[in-house]
C-alpha cells in the first residue's frame, strides 16, 4: 500500500522543460534592435508594472489600476546605460482580436505616462535600416560605463569627455520634444536629390551625419537645421560658405513641407493665431 502511494505521488509531481523565451519573428527582431543600438540595453517581454505605476492618490483606485497592469507586457523595452527608459518597442499585426485591443490600450497608457512608443508590423518586420533610421538618436549613446561602486548605477555619475559632448545635441533635441509625430520624413534618397554637389557632406561630414539621423522626424530635423545659425557656445561661429547654406535651406523647405503635412487639418491660422 505504501508503495502505491509514492507512485501516485510522483505521477502527479510536476514536470517541466526548457521553453526558448523569444520564437521566430521575436528572436529575428531582438538581433536586429542588438545591431542598431549596440551600446543600450534591451530587455524583452517586460511586465507592465515594472515601467508603469498608478498616480491616482485614492488607494482604492490605485489597486484598481495595478490590477488593470497584471499579467500584460511590452514587446522590448530599450534602455540606457543608467537604465533609464528610452522608450518602448511594440510589434502590432497579430491576427487575434483580443491581441488588437490589449494592443490600443497598452498604447493610450503608454501615452498617458510621456513613455514613447514605437510599433511595427509584425509582418513583414521591419528591416535592420529601418530600425536604425527610426531610433538613430539612441544609436549614438555612448556606451555604458562601469560602476564605481556595489551600490546601483548612479545616473550622471560621469561627465562625458570633451570631444563626445556634440552627440549631446542629439538627445537634448529628442528629449526636448520625445513624442513622434507619426509621420515619415525626409529618406536617404531625398537628402542626396536636394543636395547634389554634396557640399555639406564633403565639407561638413559630422554635420551631414546628423542630419541623416534627425531626417526620421520633421520637428526634430528643424531644430538641429536652426540651431546651426545660432551663436549659443560662448565663442562666435565662423559661419558656413554660401553652397552650403543653399543646400541647408534646400533641405529646410523640404522639410517645412512635410511638417505642414503632420499638422492636425483642424487648425487654422485664425486660431492659432488668437491662442497665442
Amino acid at each position: 500500500m505504501f508503495s502505491r502511494f509514492l507512485t501516485k505521488q510522483k505521477t502527479n509531481a510536476p514536470e517541466f522543460e526548457e521553453r526558448r523565451m523569444l520564437l521566430n519573428e521575436e528572436e529575428i527582431f531582438f538581433g536586429r534592435l542588438r545591431r542598431a543600438l549596440p551600446n543600450c540595453y534591451i530587455f524583452p517581454k517586460i511586465d507592465l508594472e515594472m515601467i508603469l505605476a498608478p498616480s491616482q492618490k485614492d488607494p482604492k483606485l490605485r489597486n484598481q489600476s495595478k490590477l488593470k497592469l497584471r499579467n500584460l507586457k511590452v514587446d522590448y523595452g530599450i534602455f540606457d546605460g543608467t537604465l533609464t527608459l528610452l522608450c518602448v518597442v511594440e510589434l502590432t499585426g497579430r491576427d487575434q482580436e483580443n491581441e488588437k485591443e490589449k494592443e490600443q490600450l497598452i498604447a493610450e497608457w503608454l501615452k498617458q505616462a510621456n513613455i514613447k512608443s514605437i510599433r511595427w508590423t509584425f509582418q513583414p518586420l521591419p528591416t535592420a535600416e529601418q530600425i536604425l533610421r527610426t531610433l538613430a538618436p539612441y544609436s549614438s549613446l555612448a556606451s555604458p560605463k562601469p560602476d564605481i561602486s556595489t551600490n546601483a548605477v548612479i545616473r550622471n555619475a560621469y561627465e562625458e569627455p570633451q570631444s563626445s559632448r556634440g552627440m549631446n545635441t542629439i538627445q537634448a533635441i529628442h528629449q526636448a520634444d520625445p513624442h513622434p509625430s507619426n509621420i515619415m520624413g525626409l529618406s536617404a534618397a531625398a537628402l542626396d536629390r536636394l543636395t547634389p554637389k554634396k557640399h555639406i557632406q564633403t565639407l561638413y561630414p559630422h554635420v551631414w551625419q546628423r542630419i541623416n539621423l534627425f531626417s526620421a522626424e520633421p520637428k526634430h530635423l528643424k531644430k538641429y537645421l536652426e540651431s546651426l545659425f545660432l551663436q549659443d557656445r560662448g565663442v562666435e561661429r565662423a559661419g558656413f560658405p554660401a553652397e552650403v547654406i543653399a543646400e541647408i535651406t534646400e533641405i529646410q523647405s523640404e522639410n517645412e513641407r512635410f511638417l505642414q503635412i503632420s499638422m492636425p487639418k483642424s487648425a487654422t491660422w485664425e486660431t492659432q493665431f488668437l491662442s497665442r
